[in-house]
């Protein structure tokens, strides 16, 4: 028998499933978030906090993250959060420097001379209205990616976007620009493969402005958990060992030596994990759609401390540096830098953000090479966005490749934390149908009572898919249980 039973348990360690288990407390389910490891978004190196990975909000306000906050109350806690600098961010690349935001024209204007600056600027705002039709379905009440009654309306929405974006990407006349803007999307979607509809969202996100949070994921990761426990919603660490099934649905999660009853499971891990948990119970059709997507490469970072008096004083908090735009965007092609604020001590926590293209899961020791060898790579290149940064270094550490904390003064000033390097987050690829490319992995499941959420739903679209995911998720849920409270409704007439 179940030690103690919830309306859902959700499995995973992500800010997704964080944020959908937050989600299904304020609907009104019993929900226990079950994470496997005690990672957090954050880890110390002697006295400086470091992040696993630097983190992006868009101040446009027409996509899948303003529901989340709105529902959650989280608007103005977020924002008192976020800086918002005179420039958000900047493109790097060979002969080519300019500023993204409202000064993009004038910056464009002066690299490339007046005529092919506006064509450029003309071809981007092209290319950056070509995701727009998602908002539709991104932030409406229908599913994204789709199911039910009104399937092929939504369905007929998304394919006609995936189209007309093709169309204007072999439309654009400028042989660089397309090749620029696809990696400028990769790493803001820290995704080697975005299709063009993902390019546009991307460009219209980095073109109206893209904002360093502080304290990056972690700080949206406590607000989220303190909604989640505020409602009434459990966060525990364990390592599931087994998922139990009775008359066709999931019934129980064993963590340990513990039985959890388990209404129904909302998962943020692979079909092949969840798989993997039922043993022989599993069906064929669960195993078919872990074998529908695929590991196409690995998010990689690695965190410089440097002396305030290192950043360049025109730099942006965050730098697009393009090796080579007419390269494919992976690995040392391409990478973000990312400038974080000088503390009491007067350093700057600088992190340099890219991804690692593969074929498909890389062995850990084979992984660790290569991730070795990028940082390398980007801590060469990083010279040409930071000159003489390296007169400024306190010390420079990557959570991911298992090398130690490097300091001018030599090994042994800094000890690695426990447990590194930490496994490198996989980013998965799929061709689920009806999606304009965006798609890996639909929520349902062969069981009712198993929805699938997380960056393997549309990991295309980054952050965005992420939170859209969470949405639909937690929506599917309070659906199977039965729950209809509108809570926005319940607090203003509390509050009245």
């Amino acid at each position: 028998m179940p030690n103690s039973s919830y309306d859902v348990v959700i499995l995973g360690n992500g800010l997704g499933s964080l944020i959908t288990a937050a989600l299904c407390a304020r609907r009104g389910l019993r929900t226990l978030h079950l994470a496997p490891d005690d990672v957090q978004e954050r880890y110390l190196l002697g006295p400086h906090r470091l992040p696993l990975e630097p983190m992006l909000w868009p101040s446009r306000m027409a996509w899948a993250g303003e529901r989340v906050l709105k529902e959650l109350s989280l608007e103005l806690a977020l924002r008192r959060k976020l800086r918002e600098p005179r420039v958000s961010a900047q493109v790097v690349a060979p002969d080519l420097r300019f500023e993204l935001g409202d000064s993009m024209a004038k910056e464009l204007a002066r690299e490339l001379g007046t005529e092919r600056g506006e064509q450029w600027t003309s071809e981007w705002q092209t290319l950056a209205e070509l995701g727009r039709p998602l908002d539709a379905v991104m932030t409406g009440e229908q599913l994204f990616p789709h199911s039910g009654f009104l399937r092929r309306e939504t369905a007929k929405v998304v394919d006609k976007a995936g189209v007309d974006a093709e169309q204007a990407w072999r439309g654009v006349t400028s042989p660089i620009l397309p090749s620029l803007a696809k990696a400028i999307a990769a790493l803001w979607m820290r995704h080697p493969e975005p299709p063009p509809v993902a390019v546009g969202r991307a460009l219209d996100a980095c073109r109206g402005g893209l904002l360093p949070l502080r304290g990056d994921a972690e700080a949206l990761r406590e607000l989220v958990l303190e909604k989640l426990t505020g409602a009434g919603g459990e966060a525990r660490v364990g390592k599931v060992r087994e998922l139990t099934t009775s008359w066709g649905k999931i019934s129980s999660v064993i963590v340990g030596n513990e039985e959890i009853g388990a209404g129904q499971v909302v998962a943020a891990i692979p079909p092949r994990e969840v798989a993997a948990l039922l043993g022989k119970k599993a069906p064929k059709k669960l195993s078919e759609l872990g074998e529908s997507t695929r590991v196409v490469g690995y998010r990689y970072t690695i965190n410089i401390v440097l002396d305030a008096a290192g950043v360049p004083d025109a730099m942006a908090p965050t730098v697009f540096v393009l090796d080579d735009p007419a390269r494919p965007p992976c690995n040392d092609n391409a990478f973000s830098v990312h400038c974080g604020e000088p503390d009491d001590s007067g350093h700057v926590v600088v992190s340099l953000a890219a991804v690692l293209a593969t074929q498909g899961p890389i062995d850990d020791e084979v992984l660790r090479g290569r991730s070795q060898e990028l940082r390398v790579a980007l801590l060469t290149k990083l010279d040409d966005v930071m000159p003489f940064y390296d007169r400024h270094v306190v010390v420079g550490h990557s959570p991911y490749d298992g090398l130690p904390p490097s300091t001018p003064s030599g090994p042994g000033t800094y000890e690695a934390p426990k447990g590194m390097p930490l496994p490198m987050r996989p980013v998965m690829s799929g061709e689920l149908a009806d999606t304009a490319g965006t798609g890996a992995l639909a929520y349902p499941s062969p069981f009712k009572n198993l929805t699938f959420t997380g960056g393997q739903i549309l990991p295309q679209l980054g952050l965005e898919g992420e939170l859209c995911a969470a949405w639909n998720a937690a929506r599917i849920a309070a659906g199977i249980a039965g729950k209809k409270r509108d809570f926005l409704r319940d607090e203003v007439v509390a509050g009245s």
